[in-house]
C-alpha cells in the first residue's frame, strides 16, 4: 500500500471520528427523531403535567416529546392520548365547526373556558388551536374567541356577568373525562391564579385556590410547596402583634 493512500485513509478515519464526536445524543431525544428533549426521570404522570405547563405556554415540540415518552413507558395513559390527540388532530374535527364568539374577561382562562363550554378543561389546547393561538396562558381580557357549539356541554350565554374580583372562587370540580379526576390544567391554571392573588397580597383566596389545586393534582410538588407557604403567611398575618409562627 503506498504511502499517499495510507495517508488518505488516515484522514477519512480522522474525519470519520470527529463527525461521530458531534452526533446528539439520541437517547435523550424523542422517539422518532424529532429532537426535542425529555426530561430525565419523570413518572408517566409528570410528564403529563409537565407538558400541560408546556402546551400552556406554546412549546408544542417539547410537550409532544414528553406526552410521548409518557406513553412509551404507560402506553394507556388516557390524558397524554387525549393531549396528544389535540396536538395531532384537527381543531374543528374535535370539537365541531359550528361556534359562537366570546369576549374573554378577565381572569377567564383557556382551561376555564373549555370546562364551562366544552365540559372538559383538558381540552383547553384544542380550543386555543381552534382558536389559532399558540400560547393558551397568553390569554388576554378583551379577546374574542370562538367557542364551539357542543352537544351535553352546559351552555353560558356570553352577557352573564362576570363574578366580582372580591368574592369567593368557585367551586372546583374535576372535569368528568379526567383520569381518576386528576385534571392537571385546571390545577395549573389554579395554582397561576394563586400566585397572582399573593402577589397582589390577596392571601386568604390565594389559599382557598391552592387547596382547589391540589385537589386536582394531589402528586403536584410545586402546588404543595406554593400552599405550605401561603399558609404560613397566613399564619403570620392572622397571629397575635409580635407572635411568632414556626
Amino acid at each position: 500500500m503506498t504511502g499517499p493512500f495510507r495517508l488518505g485513509l488516515a484522514a477519512l478515519a480522522a474525519l470519520a471520528a470527529s463527525a461521530c464526536s458531534h452526533l446528539p445524543d439520541v437517547a435523550t431525544n424523542m422517539p422518532g427523531g424529532f429532537g426535542a428533549r425529555v426530561t430525565p426521570d419523570l413518572a408517566p404522570r409528570e410528564r403529563v403535567r409537565l407538558a400541560v405547563e408546556l402546551l400552556g405556554q406554546g412549546d408544542e415540540r417539547r410537550a409532544k416529546a414528553e406526552l410521548e415518552a409518557a406513553l412509551e413507558e404507560q402506553p394507556r395513559l388516557p390524558a397524554a392520548r387525549r393531549l396528544l390527540e389535540q396536538i395531532d388532530g384537527d381543531p374543528r374535527a374535535l370539537l365541531g365547526a359550528d361556534a359562537r364568539p366570546h369576549t374573554v374577561r378577565q381572569g377567564e382562562t383557556m382551561s376555564t373556558l373549555a370546562e364551562r363550554y366544552l365540559g372538559d378543561g383538558m381540552l383547553f389546547y384544542a380550543l386555543a388551536r381552534y382558536n389559532n393561538i399558540d400560547a393558551p396562558n397568553a390569554l388576554t381580557a378583551g379577546q374574542t374567541l370562538m367557542i364551539p357549539r357542543r352537544a351535553g356541554a352546559a351552555v353560558v350565554t356570553a352577557t352573564a356577568s362576570a363574578p366580582p374580583a372580591s368574592s369567593a372562587p368557585p367551586v372546583v370540580s374535576a372535569a368528568p373525562n379526567a383520569v381518576r379526576g386528576v385534571d392537571p390544567a385546571r390545577a395549573s391554571e389554579l395554582r397561576l391564579q394563586a400566585l397572582r392573588h399573593m402577589n397582589a397580597g390577596q392571601v386568604d383566596r390565594a389559599v382557598v385556590l391552592l387547596r382547589q389545586a391540589r385537589t386536582l393534582d394531589a402528586g403536584n410538588a410545586s402546588i404543595q410547596r406554593d400552599l405550605a407557604r401561603a399558609e404560613r403567611l397566613q399564619a403570620s398575618l392572622s397571629a397575635p402583634s409580635g407572635g411568632a409562627v414556626r
